[in-house]
């Protein structure tokens, strides 16, 4: 689990978003330095603050200057009170022992048997000294029960952990056995083992240690569990967003076809009275056709039936198109966002999902123009344009200060993309130079017969 400051921003790219000069993490180099010397984050990064947890680290796993201090302490006390000429040998693992926990706690853990019994060998005493575990011995015994603890398995600390108290039962078996006899008998007092106390005593802290360490690493797990919850929670919700707003497309749509449909369905069953001269065959055919159009279109409805909510009533009106956006304008406005619309000349046969879109992109466009700079002029432009119906809308920056707040779904500019390639067309949007937004969708014209073709 990596590390994080009290005040660590959150990575952008966490989120999917692209890291920029705004929202990438702290690199400041002395940071990244500390990050390397002591445990306050992942190695090489300088994304982190100083806080309690930070000055925690100074005597946690990997901390340099603690292990420095353990070497320096561990090296003069095994030479002046030990009387261990290569004392230096068993320091450097103890103070090793604290640098490698943080990354590999076992081979840490080996490193502190190893200064164990080397003490343990090549120790001989004049006076009581804690024997076979001396102070900077017991800190990085500590330091590395808690790694364990915390950076592996359950089974891989329990097993450190009797190794520990099987090393621990050797050292007074051969005390006992008179195999060590690290101090002169004038000079120990009661017990006569050095050992028992204080072996049992590194027994005891070590499985306290042990137990912190895990009980650590079940709090990360479950942050962990959390933060992964609520972003799968989240991606369900815009999972359930994206999917109303393409039923909303699909409701829509089929209202578009159920006209086109009603007006085939009427136009069958009244050729034979409108039209003279008709045989029996032909409006035999036009009543088969009549009939499945109807049919179809009963289909359709129940399909409706299913997509639309329950207290959702039908739509009886027909589907917004270019003609709408003044209206819509009027009532932005009012707002007060003001807009500058201007229509060009647009054909007469204009397909209805076509007018559809062009309604709806304009509609969410001025949507986000009102959610997130209110009050910015629009340019908003429809026109027709070699066999294309092009959709334009610029803003541009607020002139005051966005309140806050105003975070959409972000299923705003998804919505109009997929209208928009439903219509086999482009859509095109960004910010301006100008510190605005722009939005252009090019809409393809089909005639009716090329669509049947």
């Amino acid at each position: 689990m990596p590390y994080r400051g009290v005040r660590a921003r959150r990575s952008a790219a966490a989120y999917g978003s692209p890291v920029t000069a705004e929202n990438a993490p702290s690199t400041h180099p002395v940071r990244r330095v500390i990050s390397y010397l002591i445990p306050v984050a992942p190695v090489g990064s300088g994304d982190w603050r100083w806080g309690f947890r930070a000055v925690l680290s100074f005597f946690g796993p990997g901390s340099v200057p603690f292990a420095l201090l353990m070497f320096s302490t561990q090296n003069q006390v095994l030479r002046t009170n030990y009387g261990i000429a290569a004392g230096a040998f068993i320091a450097i693992a103890t103070g090793a022992a604290i640098v490698l926990a943080r990354f590999r706690p076992v081979e840490a853990w080996l490193l502190v048997l190893a200064a164990l019994f080397g003490t343990a060998i090549g120790a001989e005493v004049t006076k009581w000294e804690p024997w076979p575990l001396t102070t900077p011995s017991l800190f990085a015994l500590l330091i590395v029960f808690f790694a364990l603890g915390r950076d592996r398995r359950v089974w891989v600390g329990v097993l450190c952990w009797l190794g520990y108290a099987a090393a621990g039962a050797w050292a007074i078996w051969a005390v006992n056995a008179d195999r060590l006899n690290p101090m002169p008998d004038p000079a120990v007092g009661p017990p006569q083992n050095p050992a028992t106390d204080n072996l049992t005593i590194g027994l005891l802290l070590g499985a306290f240690t042990l137990l912190v360490g895990l009980t650590v690493r079940i709090w990360r797990q479950g942050r962990s569990r959390v933060a992964e919850e609520e972003r799968v929670a989240e991606a369900e919700r815009q999972r359930r967003r994206l999917l109303e707003e393409r039923t909303r497309i699909a409701r829509e749509l089929h209202d578009i076809v159920a006209h086109h449909m009603s007006v085939i369905a009427v136009q069958s069953s009244t050729a034979e009275y409108r039209l003279a001269g008709l045989d029996d065959d032909v409006k035999a055919e036009f009543r088969s056709i009549s009939d499945q159009a109807r049919e179809s279109l009963a289909e359709m409805r129940r399909l409706l039936g299913v997509l639309r909510n329950e207290n959702e009533a039908g739509t009886r009106e027909p589907q917004p198109g270019p003609e709408a956006l003044q209206g819509l304008v009027e009532s932005v406005n009012r707002a007060g966002t003001p807009v500058d619309l201007t229509i060009g000349d647009l054909p007469q046969n204009l397909p209805e999902t076509v007018a559809l879109t062009v309604f709806r992109v304009v509609q969410e466009a001025l949507s986000n123009v009102v959610r997130h700079a209110p009050g910015a002029h629009v340019d908003a432009a429809v026109a027709a344009e070699s066999a294309t119906v092009v959709v334009t809308v610029v803003n541009g920056p607020p002139p005051g200060p966005v309140p806050s707040g105003q975070e959409g779904s972000g299923l705003g500019l998804v919505g109009m993309r997929e209208r928009v390639a439903l219509d086999g067309g482009e859509l095109e949007t960004g910010p301006t130079p100008e510190g605005g937004f722009r939005v252009r969708a090019a809409l393809p014209i089909r005639s009716t017969a090329e669509e049947s073709a």
